[in-house]
């Protein structure tokens, strides 16, 4: 039986007799999701929760229904969910194709109507255009699409006009990127990811209203997600908002980084707490205070315990690694350096994010003149420079990262395929469609921490942090601050235990007589 603490019951009461919208700001595990679904039964009129994603939606679904919250009185949605829903009635035969911009790009490229000196860089173009209607730019109130000083204001933020190259065609790139966003929406039946959520508030559709706007995980909202909350809350009705601004780690896909301050002043919101945690406990919440000194532990969790291992000690107590634990790090490559160690030691395991894989096949298969793997790794160590030389002379040191924990990725997938005396690239994707999978359940869990959000385990291994955490390519205020976050949030992951995780070591290689010379002779 649920028994709300005096922070949830304040809440829940609120909820129910107040007349106020709400920001709710909850530290991680407090209980979140349970207070919204156990307030959602005494609150006034009909409400929605607006989940960040699909399988929280899910999760959120099935709590209301084991309360016996009929659907009229509460349901529970994605964005991009309810905005289609309600679109599909202004336009039934809407089609979904995620690559409609980048269509409109290649089309124009074959019939030369975007100039050759531009056409390099249409990828720039797109991700223009996609963070373009993020932010909402053409719908009442945001902006006009052709005010050139917003484009600019997103470009900055993002940084994707910064490289010599470019800068030289910004202006020209930026008129390009209009047009193709005004070509885009005069194709209503056809839209993209980003089109769910944006084109139904573009065109002022008719939406279900609700008394009581529900958003979970709202620090990572962005302007059309905000707008949406707006556009389906009745006159008269009340939002609330329910996040933690100290777990905003999204801000690379389009997230602001001040979404609860933004909403608390939009909606005129009241702040209320909820800063006891019910899942870590009392030595990792001493541990998390480094960054978030208002977390506490609530009085019934266990004292818990914080440790470090090397990655060799890890593997000799077996028995812990099972789907209980997880190896949580900041970067992809030391998952994978361990992925194949823990292989190795005949020790299932999984990689979170099978996105991550697809982008590194996309890659390693990315010159159609090549087969096999040493030729892979001369191609792998020209891009890695170039990319370098690109990014390097702006200080645009995340993009260096990236490239760097790609290059390094393929690199140890690369020497286990050689290992296996196995040498052409087509073994490659077969090691990374083994390794990488989605919703890793039942076997040892290894993750980014960005893809951890949202999760918890009894153990949690947090391999490299010193090495990792924060970034030091991190360079803009908002990034840095996100770091800090991160490390927060792959803290609050652990349950039970949460151990410093050293990375493997490097497996030497024996060598054999011919490889000692100056030892024979002597």
């Amino acid at each position: 039986m649920f028994v709300p603490s005096p922070q949830q019951a304040a809440f829940m009461d609120e909820a129910r007799n107040g007349v106020s919208s709400v920001v709710l700001i909850a530290v991680a595990g407090a209980g979140k999701s349970t207070t919204i679904v156990h307030s959602v039964s005494g609150m006034r009129g009909s409400s929605i929760i607006l989940a960040f994603g699909k399988k929280i939606a899910e999760e959120m679904k099935g709590k209301l229904k084991k309360l016996g919250i009929d659907w009229k009185k509460a349901e529970a949605s994605t964005c991009h969910a309810i905005a289609l829903r309600n679109y599909r009635k202004a336009f039934p035969g809407v089609r979904i194709d995620d690559e409609k911009v980048g269509r409109i790009t290649a089309d124009w490229v074959d019939i030369n109507k975007i100039d050759a000196s531009l056409a390099p860089h249409v990828s720039v173009v797109c991700q223009l255009v996609a963070l373009a209607k993020q932010s909402g730019l053409g719908i009442a109130g945001q902006g006009h699409i052709e005010d050139t000083s917003i484009w600019e204001d997103i470009a900055e933020h993002f940084d994707l006009l910064d490289e010599d190259a470019i800068q030289k065609k910004a202006d020209d790139l930026i008129e390009l990127a209009i047009e193709v966003l005004k070509e885009s929406n005069k194709n209503p039946e056809v839209i993209d990811f980003n089109d769910m959520i944006y084109l139904p508030l573009l065109y002022q559709i008719r939406f279900w209203q609700y008394d009581n706007v529900i958003i979970d995980e709202a620090q990572d909202t962005n302007t059309v997600r905000r707008l949406l909350a707006r556009a389906i809350m009745k006159p008269n009705g009340r939002l609330f908002a329910v996040g933690d601004p100290h777990q905003a780690i999204f801000g690379f896909t389009g997230a602001d980084n001040d979404s609860l301050e933004i909403i608390k002043q939009e909606f005129g919101c009241k702040e209320m707490p909820l800063t006891v945690t019910y899942r870590c406990p009392k030595k990792v919440v001493e541990f998390a205070q480094t960054w978030v000194n208002h977390i506490q532990a609530h009085p019934s969790v266990p004292q818990g315990s914080i440790s470090m291992e090397t990655f060799e000690q890890m593997v000799q107590t077996r028995d812990r690694l099972d789907g209980d634990a997880a190896i949580l790090c900041r970067n992809t490559r030391p998952l994978v350096t361990s992925a194949f160690a823990l292989i190795r030691e005949k020790i299932p395991c999984r990689i979170e994010g099978r996105d991550i894989g697809e982008a590194l096949k996309k890659l390693a298969t990315r010159w159609k003149s090549i087969s096999t793997i040493p030729e892979l790794e001369e191609k792998l160590e020209d891009w890695l420079e170039k990319e370098k030389q690109r990014w390097l002379p702006k200080k645009k040191m995340s993009k260096v990262q990236e490239a760097e924990d790609k290059f390094e990725t393929l690199k140890v997938i690369m020497d286990a395929c050689m290992e296996d005396e196995r040498d052409l690239i087509i073994h490659v994707v077969t090691y990374i469609d083994r390794i990488f999978s989605d919703n890793v359940t039942g076997i040892l869990t290894l993750s980014t921490i960005h893809r951890a959000k949202g999760r918890e385990w009894k153990r949690v291994f947090w391999l490299d942090r010193l090495n990792t955490c924060p970034s030091k390519y991190a360079s803009m205020p908002w990034e840095r601050e996100q770091e800090i976050n991160l490390q927060y949030v792959a803290a609050t992951r652990a349950m039970s235990e949460l151990i410093d995780l050293f990375p493997p070591l490097p497996k030497v290689k024996p060598v054999n007589d011919n490889q000692r010379p100056a030892e024979k002779a002597a």
